[in-house]
């Protein structure tokens, strides 16, 4: 089987709930299209995801956090690069992903710094591109796609 990595950024909109998985705190629209279009619930599923957020930098997604309200500017996008590199090689060097999904807004990006980006071009990753309406379409078709898998 398979095995598929999802890195997205977090949302503004949240459940405000403590001591919850992090996949069900965030209700913004990447998440909104996920749950539409992949059965998280399915102990089986193949996809494995990593989300990168303003406050705890980049975590898996069952995780469990706390609520909070925190943004991501240009000044905490760096101050995470560090823990987001680690991390994210932490997760590529404990598991073989046949494909890579990315998708965030600019800011969030910079939380990957050059050494992350390179890190996942030379992965093969797929980065959602173009304004929020299309990066969500890649993302519900790149699901769609690996549901057929």
């Amino acid at each position: 089987m398979k095995k598929y990595l999802l890195i997205i950024s977090c949302s503004k909109t949240k459940h405000k709930l403590n001591r919850i998985i992090a996949i069900d705190l965030y209700n913004g629209m990447y998440y909104k299209v996920l749950r539409k279009n992949f059965n998280l619930k399915d102990t089986n599923n193949n996809l494995d995801i990593l989300i990168l957020s303003a406050k705890y930098g980049l975590i898996n997604s069952n995780d469990i956090i706390d609520y909070y309200d925190e943004v991501m500017t240009p000044k905490r996008a760096k101050e995470l690069q560090n823990q987001v590199i680690t991390k994210l090689k932490q997760e590529l060097k404990n598991n073989n992903y046949d494909e890579i999904f990315i998708t965030m807004g600019k800011t969030y990006e910079l939380a990957l710094g050059d050494e992350g980006k390179e890190i996942l071009k030379k992965q093969g990753a797929i980065i959602g591109n173009g304004m929020i309406g299309e990066r969500l379409s890649q993302l519900k078709n790149w699901l769609i796609s690996i549901n057929k898998q």
